[in-house]
């Protein structure tokens, strides 16, 4: 009986880790003012906005990352399988960027509404979302 009752609560513990680590299509979005859907807004380009080694879209105006707060599973899911970092790369990376003074931290959203709605209502601005989660609030640049 109490071999059943271990084995239960593992797997119990172990569900919500592997609902998690399911992939979910992510899309990363624009404000619907945005001007820059008419070229294509590939994975490169979006990570170079992300790690600020480009701060303007193709057409030259402000691009400007959104980040889901850290512990979302779709800011760990973009962090790994976009950026290739992870959460404690990116923190040393954005330290020495910040202490040399060439760019600061991304704006953060603590809910996909949050980040929905600041998208939005600014054309600078570049996040992502869940692909489930679009609307027509917001335009899609990109999906993976």
């Amino acid at each position: 009986m109490k071999l059943i009752m271990n084995l239960m609560a593992s797997i119990l513990l172990s569900v919500p880790a592997f609902i998690a680590s399911v992939h979910a299509e992510t899309a990363v979005i624009v404000s619907l003012d945005n001007k820059n859907t008419y070229t294509s807004i590939d994975k490169e380009l979006v990570a170079r906005i992300f790690l600020a080694k480009v701060t303007k879209f193709p057409d030259g105006t402000t691009a400007k990352p959104v980040n889901l707060k850290q512990g979302h599973y779709l800011r760990e899911g973009f962090n790994r399988d976009f950026l290739s970092k992870t959460e404690s790369q990116l923190s040393r990376y954005w330290s020495r960027l910040r202490f040399s003074g060439k760019a600061s931290l991304p704006k953060e959203v603590n809910t996909v509404e949050e980040m929905k709605l600041a998208v939005a209502n600014d054309q600078s601005l570049i996040g992502y979302i869940d692909a489930m989660d679009v609307d027509d609030t917001i335009k899609v640049v990109h999906k993976y």
